[in-house]
């Protein structure tokens, strides 16, 4: 390479100036900041002064030899394969099944993957996979659609849905809390090296030549990692991240424009790591190759990175119109637990039935009535839960997905089609009055500038769907007959979503759905929902989809999907109800986003927590690794929610501390112990701080309705109230329900901040200050000349501290949030005090 090409790529930021600096790489990805480079020329010669000319560049480390897995729960046995995974045999006891499951973080809780074979002696079920070195979630499926965890083993996590997932540790890694390695004793502890390139915490692309490529090792066990390319130049790598167990060594690699090194076609390389620690120089014990062919850039509609989401049940939020209500509903403004004169004849409890029939009479035309009052509020993107026809309040029991549910719009329209639309034939698909109702409200939603994404519920259906009682009326004979899992005909059984028998699942199979009728319908409901007028544009439909369990229908159904979705709209909104890590989710082929439950547990942990409260410093390093585990493009599109409908409201969350997230929430579970009434002004408090972080943090904030109002209420049913609204005022029982008109004001001006400030949308991120002692986390929020830094303080008493600035950045700063000064010091710091249990928000754009 001659010195007008090593000029060339210096200019265009391929090779930078200075050592780099170890920041989060989302954030550097924005910020455009110096890491490592690696640049691959054609012609195979780079610029440098190390070369990879022997390949491998050093001999390879030793393999992990470990023959122990460890302590195993009774159900489970490994032993070692022959290229180091583990051989694992799961068994599970049942005479009464008649179909059994293994599911797992391993086969994408796909119960079509590793089915079970029955012992005729015994009659238990066992089934064998293969795993590496690590640490799974898994749970057995029953033929019903039961999901369970493994009763012979003791170690359980919560799963999200008020269960638990089984807990397998296999291997001494799996059982590591910390790192015992030390650096410059010539040892390489092999144990933890680790390079998985199909996984976007390890390899992402930046564009279709640029790669951030990162490796692990044990926190501090060698002096330095390098990355080697087959024919090129070796760069040092740095840390970018390094906890008590594991360090993460980062560079970034540009792939040529023509033919690449080594015979690679497109533009590709081959590569591996060399660790270097004392007098020791070993590579790893892979070499890997990357195409620029297979690029696959993680990119996100750029309006989902500026939303502020706002969930909402339709059924409880505004009552518009009320011809259209269901019969019983109740009035608007009676109080909660008050049962109705027609509740509780039958015998039936509040907990023990009758609460979860109610209706209230929400509807479209009160939610169109009101988008003044969430655009007053700062709300520019709206969540609708399920809006088909279905006989519950909530509408996850769907009737069919033709059409929007008729209590919502023109009382008895849905059912005036009855035997005139065939399911299989879109061509025979009418548009009700109340479809047309929806299809109004949209257009009045979009003209004030609010996206809309509705919720696909495509897992499971309600037993008075169409095509279900079909089933149940004609048996094998059904034209419907493939559709659903059905285990038994005579007497007739089929598996429902989590054992419920009102919600009958569709069948799957490895590649998504078993009948292919299905798909297609699924497809004909996506095209009519996202184009209505079938023109080509869909400025008239819905901008995209909240998913339902999507983890219950096998992937690759999603990646096909998502195709369908993004030919019709390319600006449409993908995000999935995920409430673990979604690194395989967000990988440019399925999701979009999906909805932060991670931030959750972790902001939850943090400020509401009292005996088992995280330290800053631990909130800083959780939210830190999801950051490095999802590419950029999803990061700033996340769904930053702290409740919803399926959790208790985050002011009953501050109100009952010390839970792990969405557990022991519901007072119906009388060990619980949860406190269902109003919470107090030091729990509201808290909430303001959780708003603030909510409003400031990386990612799309997301509210669920009346939490700005100061709604309260545990998990399921109590969360789904009816809105607070002052127009309704006085509500039975005012003092404990009526609009908060604080908490209103405060949401209405930190969601302000955030819609003012583009450096708090798309802005990188910098953690300035974590402060363990003081409860005390400080961040910057970066985007071209703006600088935005945030100061929050968890402990109840006010501080004034010293907070760190860069040296190169501005003096000059102003309070944009908060009621405090900055007092400027001669060293690049700044003074600031911050009440208790608040936070403080200042700008310079020098």
């Amino acid at each position: 390479m001659n010195g007008a090409t090593v000029s060339f790529f210096r200019a265009a930021g391929f090779i930078p100036r200075g050592r780099p600096r170890g920041i989060n790489p989302a954030a550097w990805v924005l910020a455009n900041m110096p890491v490592a480079s690696l640049v691959v020329a054609p012609s195979g010669m780079l610029s440098g002064d190390t070369f990879a000319d022997t390949w491998p560049p050093a001999p390879a480390v030793d393999a992990v030899d470990e023959r122990d897995p460890g302590p195993m729960p009774e159900s489970v046995s490994a032993e070692r394969d022959g290229d180091g995974a583990w051989r694992c045999s799961f068994s599970f006891q049942s005479l009464a099944a008649r179909r059994v499951a293994l599911v797992g973080e391993f086969n994408g809780w796909n119960p079509a993957k590793q089915p079970l074979r029955k012992s005729e002696v015994d009659g238990t079920w066992t089934t064998t996979v293969r795993l590496d070195s690590g640490t799974y979630h898994y749970k057995f499926h029953a033929d019903d659609g039961t999901w369970l965890h493994d009763p012979r083993n003791s170690e359980r996590a919560p799963d999200g849905f008020g269960g638990f997932n089984s807990v397998l540790r296999l291997g001494r890694l799996a059982r590591m809390s910390a790192s015992e390695a030390a650096t410059n004793d010539g040892r390489i502890e092999t144990l933890g090296l680790k390079h998985d390139s199909e996984r976007s915490v390890y390899r992402q692309w930046l564009s279709k030549r640029d790669l951030l490529v990162r490796y692990r090792t044990l926190a501090h066990d060698v002096q330095r990692v390098d990355l080697a390319v087959r024919g090129g130049r070796i760069v040092p790598m740095h840390v970018t991240r390094e906890g008590p167990l594991f360090s993460f060594h980062e560079a970034r690699l540009s792939l040529p424009e023509s033919e690449g090194l080594a015979g690679q076609s497109h533009g590709g390389a081959e590569y591996t790591f060399i660790l270097v620690d004392g007098h020791v120089r070993r590579s790893d014990v892979r070499t890997y190759v990357v195409d620029a062919g297979s690029a696959r850039v993680m990119s996100t509609p750029e309006w989902s990175k500026h939303a502020v989401w706002y969930q909402i049940m339709v059924e409880r939020f505004r009552n518009g119109d009320s011809a259209n209500d269901p019969p019983f509903s109740r009035p608007w403004t009676s109080e909660w637990f008050t049962p109705s004169p027609w509740e509780g004849r039958d015998g039936q409890t509040f907990y023990h039935g009758y609460v979860y029939r109610r209706h209230y009479g929400g509807d479209l035309q009160g939610l169109e009535q009101r988008l003044g009052y969430l655009e007053d509020l700062g709300i520019n993107a709206i969540y609708l839960n399920p809006i088909f026809e279905a006989e519950s309040h909530h509408k996850y029991d769907a009737t069919t997905y033709l059409h929007v549910d008729d209590n919502f719009g023109t009382k008895g329209d849905c059912a005036a089609l009855a035997g005139v639309e065939d399911l299989l034939d879109p061509t025979t698909w009418q548009w009700t009055p109340t479809d047309r109702r929806f299809l109004r409200f949209l257009k009045t939603a979009h003209e004030m500038g609010f996206r809309v994404i509705l919720d696909g519920v495509f897992n499971h259906v309600g037993t008075h769907h169409s095509a279900f009682q079909d089933v149940e009326s004609n048996g094998r004979e059904s034209r419907f007959a493939d559709w659903f899992d059905v285990i038994s005909w005579k007497p007739f059984r089929y598996s429902g979503w989590s054992g419920s028998r009102g919600l009958p699942v569709f069948k799957k199979s490895a590649r998504g759905f078993a009948c292919d009728a299905v798909r297609d319908h699924i497809f004909a409901v996506t095209r009519r929902w996202m184009d209505p007028n079938g023109d080509g544009d869909p400025s008239d439909g819905v901008d995209g989809w909240r998913l339902d369990v999507p983890n219950d229908v096998p992937r690759p159904f999603w990646v096909e999907w998502r195709r369908l979705v993004k030919s019709i709209n390319p600006e449409a909104f993908i995000t999935g109800e995920i409430w673990d890590r979604a690194d395989d989710w967000l990988d440019g082929r399925h999701f979009d986003a999906v909805m932060n439950y991670q931030f959750a547990e972790a902001v939850v942990a943090w400020a509401f927590n009292r005996k088992l409260k995280i330290k800053v410093s631990e909130l800083d390093r959780r939210l830190a690794d999801l950051r490095m585990a999802y590419p950029a493009g999803a990061t700033y599109s996340l769904q930053n929610l702290v409740d919803s409908h399926d959790t208790d409201r985050v002011a009953s969350m501050a109100f009952n501390p010390d839970r792990e997230y969405d557990r022991m929430n519901r007072p119906r579970d009388k060990s619980s112990g949860y406190a269902d009434t109003k919470p107090g002004p030091a729990d509201y408090r808290r909430v303001r701080l959780v708003a603030l972080l909510q409003m400031t943090y990386v990612g799309a904030p997301m509210v669920y309705y009346g939490d700005e109002a100061g709604m309260w209420g545990a998990d399921d049913p109590t969360n789904r109230k009816p809105m607070l609204w002052t127009d309704q005022e006085p509500y039975d029982a005012p003092e404990f329900n009526a609009v908060d008109v604080e908490q209103l004001t405060f949401y209405t001006g930190v969601i302000s901040l955030r819609n003012t400030q583009a450096a708090l949308r798309v802005g990188s991120f910098r953690t300035l200050l974590v402060d363990d002692d003081n409860d005390v986390w400080a961040f910057a929020r970066i985007h071209r000349r703006e600088r935005v830094v945030v100061v929050l303080n968890g402990s109840n008493v006010a501080r004034r501290l010293r907070l760190p600035i860069p040296e190169k950045w501005p003096r000059n700063w102003r309070v944009i949030f908060g009621a405090s000064e900055v007092e400027r010091t001669s060293d690049p710091e700044l003074i600031v005090r911050v009440p208790p249990v608040g936070g403080l928000v200042i700008s310079s754009t020098e």
